[in-house]
């Protein structure tokens, strides 16, 4: 069960929610797929209707985690995003870091992908009701990253700059991320 909201969610998603929680087959990600599907459902963030799984992983993740739920998504109600040339390197990086005692952690590692060619806060790209979630997602499925980001970094931001330093890519001129011009914006509480 996830930490109690700081904020109210709308009530199409708190029903929503609690619709698809009770369907739930038990599994620790339940919770926050509830969230990504009921986000998606009210028309936040940009993932597409597979959550960029392709049709036939997407309802087998769906199946795993909501076994009672008859329920598919219209794929006329969602774009397709574009793909960025990093992406393959950003799903592999992201999937090499998924606990594999999770399930659907793989799933999610493809899901946070193709929500980081979005161009708002990882946590608005995925569809999720706020940061706190998109931080328990991380850390459920990813805690070696979750441990990583020990300054609360924006979970894009950071992922591409764990990305690009193991590539060996450093985009940063700055000898230190604490004398960048950026700092403010990479660090500190969502706005």
């Amino acid at each position: 069960m996830l930490a109690p909201l700081s904020f109210r969610p709308s009530p199409a998603r708190a029903a929503l929610h609690a619709h698809l929680m009770q369907h739930a087959a038990g599994y620790p990600n339940d919770e926050l797929l509830a969230h990504l599907i009921a986000g998606w459902t009210l028309g936040d963030g940009m993932l597409p209707a597979d959550f960029g799984l392709g049709p036939a992983r997407f309802a087998a993740l769906i199946a795993q985690h909501f076994p009672r739920l008859m329920w598919q998504p219209r794929s006329d109600l969602s774009q397709t995003p574009t793909l960025h040339p990093e992406f393959e390197d950003l799903v592999r990086f992201i999937d090499g870091e998924a606990d594999a005692e999770v399930a659907g952690a793989a799933e999610v590692a493809q899901i946070v992908a193709t929500a980081c060619m979005g161009d708002d806060h990882l946590w608005q790209d995925l569809g999720l009701p706020s940061r706190r979630e998109l931080s328990q997602l991380i850390a459920l499925n990813f805690p070696a990253l979750a441990l990583a980001n020990n300054r609360d970094m924006k979970w894009k931001k950071f992922l591409y700059r764990e990305l690009c330093q193991r590539e060996g890519i450093f985009v940063c001129a700055s000898p230190s991320c604490e004398a960048c011009t950026d700092y403010a914006t990479c660090f500190g509480p969502e706005v």
